[in-house]
């Protein structure tokens, strides 16, 4: 099942733009979550390995979905529907890497056993889940529909060669 095609992007901007906007913001917060990553590694405090583990992944599916999310900033710019068709492939793979480091990191932490002793960090531990995840489906979207309809104007159809 393909992802809708949209028209525009949050309702009132251009796809383009909206494309660009949102690979900033992605951008942006991947860069957020490599210094998160990089400041909880060993040479700060004393953990236990898992957790240095938990953050070098953290770390590393962050800069890789930042590296995706610069080529879909440079397919939307450069007008490259080639740059977009990758970014789509990987950057669904790296975020999904990411959600799962984060529900790891919220299970088995020790660091974070304490905050989840009250329902209400639960609930928002999960609400913060879902809606990143929301997030990224729009995000996914968006970038496919600008990739399909840079497409579609270039070489009238939508099927990848």
């Amino acid at each position: 099942m393909a992802l809708p095609m949209l028209r525009q992007c949050c309702g009132c901007v251009s796809l383009e733009k909206g494309c660009f906007l949102l690979g900033i913001l992605s951008t942006l917060s991947c860069i957020a979550a490599i210094m998160a990553g990089s400041w909880s590694l060993p040479r700060h405090r004393e953990r236990e390995q898992e957790d240095n583990l938990i953050s070098m992944t953290l770390v590393m599916f962050s800069t890789l979905s930042a590296i995706s999310n610069v080529v879909v900033l440079v397919g939307v710019g450069m007008r490259r529907p080639g740059c977009l068709q990758l970014s789509l492939l990987f950057n669904s793979v790296f975020i999904l890497c990411i959600f799962l480091v984060a529900v790891v990191t919220c299970l088995f932490s020790p660091e974070l056993a304490p905050f989840l002793v009250e329902p209400g960090n639960i609930a928002l531990i999960v609400i913060m889940i879902i809606a990143g995840a929301a997030y990224s489906v729009y995000y996914l979207t968006v970038v496919n529909s600008v990739y399909r309809k840079m497409k579609m104007s270039y070489s009238e159809t939508a099927l990848p060669m």
